[in-house]
């Protein structure tokens, strides 16, 4: 074996490294940390697609110990994409946030604490893409959870403290509902491996069961309509960097695990009527969220409602993978690209809206007006991640709606395709009214006048990566039919 072969691994034990360190390392030097590993990881991200792209999926077997006795790491098309969303992300949060967390009392935020859980939930989320074992996946859950609650709540105050609160209890009745979906198809078939389970499918009322606790329990995890409960409070409560993350990253690792056990686990007319109830639940969150972000007066929750809304696009992708017709690749890559699209948005959405509130010292919607004049980057980089949320060209939203549309109608369910297009225009609404209170004559800044350039051009950064990255399909595309092809990947000792 090479040492590219080893990737898989290193994606996991490189944040792992880092976070240790930062327990053993001087606070001052932490920051310095953080950032070379974050940028060593995006290194190694790059790698892996491109390890990928050129020679086709690979599993990894840790410690020479395979399936089904041992743990795969499967590196594929859609594994490294999301690992490489994690990496882009990241960087870019990594980097804001040591100006973020650098400027206030570093007690209120853990002593430093938050570098060690921030490569932690990093550390999770890695091997939450890459792991087969679907065991391994409650795993992998659990710290992403607790990792993710307590970054929430390291802020302190009140409203911290009870966001945290909610979204501990969500984490842990999904995770342990999920285990609960894991004992049951374990006892049905005898097997963990996601790849071993999609050959030899099972059928019975333990196995079927299984499988509903499993996607319940994601479901519960993504915040999907109606059990969305915990998310608008935490990311509204939580920093900003922390924000960014949980919309772009945590929330799409569960929808992940979904998206596996819908391509590879379950087979073709195996739990009738699931596609299409997640498809449901989907439009509801679409109409739902974007209803309530149109509603809101402060601009974090506001973004926060808006995931909600973005994240049901995802989930009314599911019942159009399973329609009749083999338009599945068409469905899978729509989903994908707006899984990105939307994790580059969102992100910089939340980076720039953490800097309104750090500017102006609120997030109040209505008194901010004249942002535009005096914050014209940050205005400009939430303008910009909203023409991702309405999908308007050359974005990846854009892209990823267009094909879902016309999947919806070519297969003859064109109510998918009403409910995208309500969702589009009520995008627009409430982005159009954020951008009106900013072009607005107002008092404008009141704030310090001097701020590290990076949390500025950051969040703009990512939202125009996300505006252009209808210019990446084709990659993406590849990427997901690599994929697909998940049976034919080469094994590696």
């Amino acid at each position: 074996m090479t040492l590219v072969d080893h990737l898989p691994a290193a994606l996991i034990m490189t944040p792992l490294a880092g976070a240790a360190l930062t327990f053993v390392t001087r606070r001052r030097w932490d920051p310095a940390l953080v950032m070379v590993t974050a940028v060593v990881i995006t290194g190694l991200a790059l790698a892996l697609s491109v390890r990928v792209l050129a020679e086709g999926a690979f599993r990894y077997r840790l410690g020479g110990w395979g399936a089904p006795l041992g743990i795969d790491l499967v590196a594929d098309g859609i594994s490294a994409l999301f690992v490489l969303l994690a990496a882009v992300v990241g960087l870019a949060a990594t980097a804001y946030a040591t100006s973020y967390f650098g400027t206030g009392d570093e007690d209120a935020y853990g002593r430093g604490l938050v570098w060690a859980l921030w490569l932690f939930l990093w550390t999770a989320l890695n091997a939450l893409f890459l792991t087969g074992d679907v065991f391994n996946v409650y795993v992998c859950l659990e710290l992403v959870g607790i990792s993710a609650v307590a970054l929430v709540t390291l802020g302190g105050g009140a409203d911290a403290l009870r966001a945290g609160a909610r979204y501990l209890f969500a984490s842990m009745l999904g995770a342990m509902t999920y285990l609960l979906g894991v004992a049951l198809l374990y006892s049905a078939t005898g097997h963990l491996d996601m790849a071993t389970l999609g050959s030899a499918p099972t059928q019975g009322i333990a196995a079927s069961t299984g499988l509903v606790l499993m996607v319940s329990a994601l479901v519960l995890k993504t915040a999907l309509v109606p059990v969305h409960f915990w998310l608008p409070t935490a990311h509204a409560a939580a920093p900003s960097p922390v924000s960014a993350v949980l919309s772009a990253l945590v929330v799409k690792g569960s929808y992940y695990v979904i998206l596996r056990l819908v391509l590879d686990v379950t087979y073709p007319g195996q739990l009738p009527g699931l596609d299409v109830t997640l498809g449901a639940l989907g439009a509801a969150s679409i109409v739902w969220g974007s209803v309530q972000a149109l509603l809101q007066t402060r601009v974090k929750l506001l973004v926060a409602y808006s995931t909600v809304a973005q994240i049901g696009y995802l989930f009314v992708a599911i019942p159009l993978m399973r329609a009749d017709g083999g338009i599945v690749g068409v469905a899978v890559t729509a989903a994908a690209a707006h899984a990105v699209s939307h994790g580059l948005a969102k992100a910089g959405f939340f980076l720039s809206a953490g800097s309104l509130q750090h500017r102006f010292g609120h997030d109040r919607i209505s008194e901010m007006a004249g942002a535009a004049r005096t914050t014209p980057v940050l205005a400009m980089a939430c303008a910009v991640a909203g023409v991702t949320m309405m999908g308007l060209p050359p974005s990846g939203g854009f892209v990823a709606k267009w094909l879902l549309i016309l999947t919806s109608i070519n297969v003859g369910q064109w109510w998918w395709a009403a409910v995208m297009i309500a969702g589009g225009l009520l995008s627009a609404a409430y982005t159009f009214r954020l951008v009106a209170v900013f072009v607005a004559e107002g008092a404008g800044d009141p704030g310090d006048a001097h701020h590290p350039a990076r949390t500025e051009w950051l969040p703009l950064l990512l939202a125009s990566a996300a505006a252009l990255l209808a210019f990446a399909i084709p990659q993406i595309d590849t990427l997901v039919r690599i994929g697909m092809n998940l049976g034919r990947a080469e094994v590696l000792p």
